[in-house]
């Protein structure tokens, strides 16, 4: 449609609802990498850093309640995540399913290492944030060039088209004469 309005204008339209378009999905993104930090500092206070008193029984295995991530979208993802960085730190870790959520299962005396590995995740979110936006605007803009012209003009045809039908559509009113008496 960048003919009807002459093609720089038409183009400058277009470009306009694809930055809004854009633009809400990067929200969405950023809310959710909030969410995830958010669940990752929750989390990392929940991990006790104090040593247990000599009266209290000293417990060989800690959990932590994985709740708040099975919220986020894509939670089977965010378990890879973690185990992938457990795993990578020669952390020995399970979960397992308690009260219907998962909780993260690890030696008491493994918590620093824990919370190292949880806090550097969550210095990674915006790192990765960034790179993802990026990343979305450049295979953005990089689809839309990349589409052939006849294309375009053949999706406005048709737009255009259903528009022209849609205005031109009206209900047909039959008159017919009654007698009285």
């Amino acid at each position: 449609m960048a003919s009807d309005f002459g093609d720089e204008s038409g183009e400058k339209l277009f470009d306009w609802f694809l930055r809004l378009g854009q633009d809400a999905s990067e929200e969405a993104i950023r809310a959710s990498a909030e969410k995830l930090k958010s669940a990752l500092r929750n989390l990392r206070g929940s991990l006790d850093g104090k040593a247990p008193g000599q009266d209290v029984a000293v417990r060989e295995f800690a959990r932590l309640n994985l709740s708040e991530f099975e919220k986020l979208p894509d939670y089977a993802s965010l378990r890879e995540i973690i185990d992938e960085r457990l795993i990578q730190a020669a952390i020995e870790h399970d979960f397992a399913v308690v009260g219907g959520h998962d909780h993260l299962v690890f030696r008491v005396a493994d918590a620093p290492e824990v919370d190292e590995v949880f806090r550097t995740l969550e210095k990674d979110v915006d790192a990765e944030l960034e790179r993802a936006c990026k990343a979305r605007e450049v295979k953005l803009s990089h689809a839309r060039d990349e589409e052939p012209l006849e294309d375009k003009a053949r999706a406005a045809r048709t737009a255009s088209k259903a528009a022209h039908e849609a205005k031109n559509a009206t209900h047909k009113v039959e008159r017919f004469e009654v007698k009285t008496r």
